[in-house]
């Protein structure tokens, strides 16, 4: 759905977006903290490849967290952040300054401590850029917290949970902190008004930049 030029522009505002996030989370975890979005899709849900690697978390076997935020007015949609349960407790762990591996961790080992260190981080993420797109759009925006999840997903499961969406923007993320790498993604399912919106807003910026 977005053409090249589209899809340049809008990755380059989101790691904008991000990057802004990426300081505010340094500055909770006093340490540094990269945040990169390398891909943006925006893609129909139907239209998931299950065979693309960039979209392996859908159509994984095995315990997810997300972290959901839901806004609206003039520009609506809802925010998720995920990550597979492994990946989430390695962040949380990095971030309190204590060293894990993959093979130290599963579902069992998240604790009510580290879902409150998870929706702290997305939090800050989440609210960061679906604020700085009503900015960029010169839209009011109303949001609440977002709201954490732990959930599993069977064979029979996968890509259900997104099953009431029809579009979203697929933002492949990776988290750089010491010596750890941590990828996610955050899904953002947005209504085909808010894609139109949007999509006019960049258009005329390319319009504006190409003459």
């Amino acid at each position: 759905m977005l053409n090249d030029l589209q899809k340049d522009l809008l990755t380059e505002l989101v790691n904008v977006y991000v990057g802004q996030a990426a300081n505010m989370l340094s500055e909770m975890v006093s340490q540094k903290i990269a945040l990169s979005i390398p891909e943006v899709e925006l893609i129909s849900i139907s239209d998931v490849d299950p065979f693309d690697q960039r979209f392996n978390i859908f159509f994984s076997e095995g315990h997810l967290i997300t972290s959901s935020l839901k806004f609206g007015h003039e520009f609506n949609g809802k925010a998720i952040l995920m990550f597979p349960a492994d990946q989430a407790k390695i962040l949380v762990n990095t971030c309190l300054g204590e060293m894990i591996t993959e093979n130290d961790v599963d579902a069992k080992s998240l604790m009510d401590t580290d879902l409150d260190v998870l929706k702290e981080i997305s939090n800050v993420i989440l609210n960061a850029i679906i604020g700085e797109f009503g900015n960029f759009l010169e839209l009011r925006l109303e949001y609440a917290l977002p709201e954490i999840e732990l959930i599993f997903i069977s064979q029979a499961d996968k890509t259900t949970f997104l099953q009431n969406e029809v579009h979203v923007l697929i933002l492949h993320t990776s988290f750089l902190l010491a010596e750890t790498n941590v990828k996610g993604v955050i899904v953002i399912a947005l209504s085909m008004n808010s894609i139109s919106t949007l999509l006019s807003k960049i258009d005329a910026l390319l319009e504006n930049a190409h003459g």
